[in-house]
């Protein structure tokens, strides 16, 4: 009977769990969408909405974010799913009292350049990725030229035509009729002009906005 209760005091000795178990596995997250911010040399604009776009490329492309899987995308539209809160007012405090992450997009136009700058912050208000996508101005020359046609008096000259009649293959005569004028010589000449120079501006479109989305979820660690 001792033996017994020996062996099974060891059995339980080494047969129960550690307490201390490490488990691997990803993050369920959810990211709150602040409405971009769009300024056109230091002035902020609102013809622009990319907040749609913005939306749709961190919805299409979250599972380049490997460490992490990003459960739902969300914007002022539906926020309130997470639970009540001011977030236009105050997005940081709310998404620390409702545990969840934002994105906050910055987007830039000069007259050379536009960027996009993404950045991404946890429950707790820290930066944990970010990314940025730039373009410059986009130019076309076309060259021009100016061509100039003179005309000089080149002295005096006959213009005139002949006439042949014939009575038979073998009686034939010529008649010559003419006019006395004046003769003009003409030039060309080539000259190169200022190019025109026509300039696109540098504009943050779709495929900008995704290559930004897609280089912050994969900066995630």
């Amino acid at each position: 009977m001792f033996l017994f209760l020996f062996v099974l005091s060891l059995f339980n000795v080494y047969a129960m769990p550690s307490e201390s178990m490490t488990v691997i596995g990803n993050r369920y997250e959810n990211i709150y969408i602040m409405t971009p911010v769009v300024k056109q040399d230091g002035k902020e604009i609102k013809k622009y909405n990319y907040e749609p776009l913005v939306m749709s490329v961190m919805t299409l492309h979250r599972s380049f974010a490997r460490h992490y899987d990003i459960d739902g995308i969300y914007n002022n539209s539906n926020i309130e799913t997470m639970g009540r809160c001011n977030y236009i007012k105050k997005p940081f405090e709310c998404s620390n009292e409702n545990d969840h992450w934002v994105l906050m997009t910055d987007i830039q136009i000069t007259r050379t350049q536009a960027y996009i700058s993404m950045t991404l912050f946890d429950e707790n208000s820290m930066p944990i990725s970010a990314s940025i996508v730039s373009k410059k101005i986009r130019r076309k020359i076309i060259p021009r030229k100016k061509r100039t046609v003179t005309s000089v008096p080149a002295g005096i000259g006959v213009s005139g035509r002949t006439k042949t009649s014939c009575k038979s293959k073998e009686d034939c005569t010529q008649e010559t009729t003419g006019v006395i004028g004046g003769r003009t010589a003409t030039t060309a000449t080539v000259e190169d002009l200022p190019p025109t120079i026509i300039n696109f501006p540098a504009i943050i479109n779709n495929e900008d906005v995704r290559q930004a989305a897609m280089l912050l979820y994969s900066s995630l660690k």
